[in-house]
């Protein structure tokens, strides 16, 4: 159990009011720093341990995947059995499955201690911030690892019932790995999430009619054991989701992220669903943060805070790391913003 003190820590109070649809004193914020990144932030603000000292994330998350297992160079198989070549996007060389045919194929357990055992120290870590752990490409995502993606994509509309077989089996890794999560750390994290990219730019990547008929069924079974479990549901995916964010919703997701302000209309999304979802993210790192000026970087934020965070239900964040190519000083505006708030507590 936590030894969470007298009473629910500030930065954890802070989400929780928000995720209530209340306002709080100061809108809960994370960071996500790509580790290039960190040695000139170290350098601008003189300290190597600014993640702690200067940055205050109000939320943390963790992760449970697949294991790698090193094939030599730049190679490794997976758990499901999928050849991945490591770049800054890993690359599918070899999927699990050459034909859509799941005969002699052996869906992986995800939930030993190898899998698990980092949550642990993590939580503890952790314990005054808002923890949620994400099952990372373990469900419809991992259809395009299994089968490859153009290969998965031609499955779902020739191949209907391989791929309710193949989505099957991955909701029973997901539903077995969750299991084990709950009963071992479900005391100590407040959310549970999935990596379910659904998006691309400017459209989703299935339709949403076949997304509701092949993909909705089986995330609601996944939902409804994280609600039963008293967690939030927290649902993760790039890109243009705008269809089927009703439908997140009635599945029981509690908490959308990283609202892309380039695919979708972030404060759209907030007059239309901001007493029924928190929204996470929203400020631009294609465009703002790598091509802007700090002032843009500023009045991006300042926006999200007038419009985003009015009456809780908003979690400011970049929609994607601070990685290299975003010049220090907008780095730093965005750090100074967050932290400060036009004059909130550092």
């Amino acid at each position: 159990m936590d030894a969470d003190n007298t009473a629910t820590s500030q930065l954890r109070q802070r989400v929780l009011r928000t995720l209530s649809f209340r306002e709080p004193d100061l809108c809960p914020y994370y960071i996500w720093i790509d580790p290039e990144m960190e040695g000139p932030l170290a350098r601008h603000y003189g300290d190597s341990d600014f993640r702690k000292t200067i940055i205050q994330d109000h939320v943390v998350m963790a992760e449970i995947r697949a294991l790698e297992h090193p094939l030599g160079g730049t190679l490794y198989r997976d758990d499901f059995g999928v050849i991945i070549r490591k770049g800054n996007i890993p690359h599918v060389e070899q999927p699990a499955l050459s034909e859509p045919d799941l005969g002699g194929y052996r869906f992986p357990e995800l939930s030993s201690e190898k899998h698990l055992g980092h949550i642990g120290p993590w939580a503890a870590e952790n314990v005054e911030r808002y923890r949620i752990v994400n099952l990372v490409e373990m469900f419809s995502e991992r259809t395009w690892f299994i089968r490859g993606f153009e290969e998965s994509m031609t499955d779902f509309y020739l191949n209907q019932r391989f791929m309710e077989e193949l989505l099957d089996g991955l909701l029973a890794v997901c539903l077995d790995t969750l299991e084990a999560l709950l009963q071992r750390f479900g005391d100590r994290i407040d959310a549970v999430g999935m990596t379910e990219d659904a998006g691309s730019e400017q459209s989703m990547i299935l339709g949403p009619d076949l997304w509701r008929r092949m993909i909705k069924p089986r995330l609601a079974q996944i939902y409804r054991r994280i609600r039963k479990a008293g967690k939030k549901g927290y649902f993760h995916s790039c890109g243009h989701i705008r269809p089927i964010v009703p439908d997140l919703i009635d599945i029981g997701v509690d908490m959308i992220q990283p609202l892309q302000p380039e695919a979708m209309d972030i404060f759209e999304l907030k007059r239309e669903f901001g007493r029924d979802l928190c929204l996470v993210g929203g400020i631009s790192t294609q465009k703002t943060l790598p091509f802007g000026t700090p002032q843009d970087v500023i009045r991006e934020i300042d926006r999200c805070l007038g419009e985003m965070a009015a009456g809780g239900g908003y979690i400011l964040a970049p929609a994607k790391p601070l990685l290299p190519g975003v010049p220090l000083a907008n780095a730093v505006a965005l750090i100074d913003r967050f932290v400060s708030q036009n004059g909130g507590p550092r």
